[in-house]
């Protein structure tokens, strides 16, 4: 039984007219200014896989807004999708806002999709007539009776900041100017090269330092001799994660010839998707050295010539400076 919607922003009528609270709602808790879409609280429509149920959904009551229009539900409501013919599809949830009748209608809807992880392209944009507003994407898989994932795609705004939790909501929060951080990462659409819209990173929110976990071998130590020691860590700022810190040998060390080795570990948070490019090499007590991290969160180094013993703390490698890209 679909929920009902207690809209604002459509033509009203006796039973629903657009009072001072509506007004005072959107200007507030639902601001209808500041983003083309947005839902007003953390739980307000979240879409959720229903245990027991073949390949259905349940979608959170709450608020949220699109086009001018705040809409309501005093409910939780179930979406059941049709089964997969083949492989997986991805449908997307939205709300369909639907000014054509007096009055004007809200409902969630299902808009098919494809095996691409996306919006879906046969969603409709059409503010004043028809417009869908994404609040979820759902894979359905072939001979699965549960839904095999749910994306967010939902979206918050308030204050001049819109918010987003997965990168995919950029399909849709998609007009030029459009600031939006999700995840740590905040992001602007602008003109390009020939005018062509591209998206580019203006910065990201800071998290860290994130203490680095160091092997058996070594141990944290300054880098200057006026310094105090200074544990080593990795930050992020956006999608740019930074190290500091100087680690070296608390026990008597050699290294082979153009072996890898792991003086640290860190956080897979702050870990590349792929290993980084070789950082510029280093002298390590006269030998030359080679460092880089990993997707598994190492700090490894290597040498070009085999390294004969080193005394405590003979071995020191300075991590300040060191940086890569997620």
């Amino acid at each position: 039984m679909p929920v009902q919607f207690i809209s604002h922003g459509y033509d009203t009528t006796a039973l629903n007219p657009y009072n001072e609270d509506a007004w005072a709602i959107a200007h507030s808790d639902s601001p209808i200014g500041p983003s083309r879409y947005g839902v007003s609280g953390a739980g307000s429509w979240k879409v959720s896989i229903v245990a027991n149920a073949d390949r259905t959904v349940s979608i959170a009551q709450g608020r949220g807004w699109g086009c001018g229009v705040i809409d309501e539900t005093d409910g939780n409501e179930t979406l059941q999708f049709p089964p997969s013919a083949s492989g997986v599809r991805w449908d997307t949830v939205a709300v369909r806002r639907d000014w054509t009748p007096t009055a004007g209608v809200s409902k969630f809807v299902i808009i098919p999709g494809g095996s691409m992880r996306a919006v879906s392209g046969s969603r409709v944009t059409g503010p004043g007539q028809i417009d869908e507003q994404p609040i979820a994407l759902v894979a359905i898989k072939e001979n699965q009776t549960q839904p095999d994932d749910v994306v967010d795609l939902r979206c918050w705004s308030s204050n001049s900041g819109v918010y987003a939790k997965d990168d995919l909501a950029r399909q849709y929060i998609n007009q030029l100017g459009s600031r939006i951080t999700i995840g740590d990462t905040e992001w602007q659409l602008v003109l390009g090269d020939n005018d062509t819209p591209t998206w580019v990173i203006l910065g990201g929110v800071f998290r860290g330092p994130s203490p680095l976990i160091l092997t058996s071998e070594y141990r944290n130590i300054g880098t200057h001799l006026n310094e105090p020691i200074k544990d080593g860590s990795v930050s992020r700022s956006g999608m740019r994660v930074s190290a500091e810190g100087g680690v070296a040998n608390k026990v008597p060390i050699q290294y082979l010839a153009n072996t890898a080795y792991v003086i640290a570990k860190f956080d897979k948070a702050y870990a590349p998707k792929v290993a980084s490019e070789p950082f510029p090499q280093t002298i390590v007590d006269l030998y030359q050295c080679q460092m880089w991290v990993t997707p598994a969160g190492e700090i490894r180094v290597s040498f070009k010539v085999p390294v004969p013993e080193q005394p405590v703390g003979e071995m020191v490698f300075s991590l300040g400076g060191l940086g890569w890209n997620l």
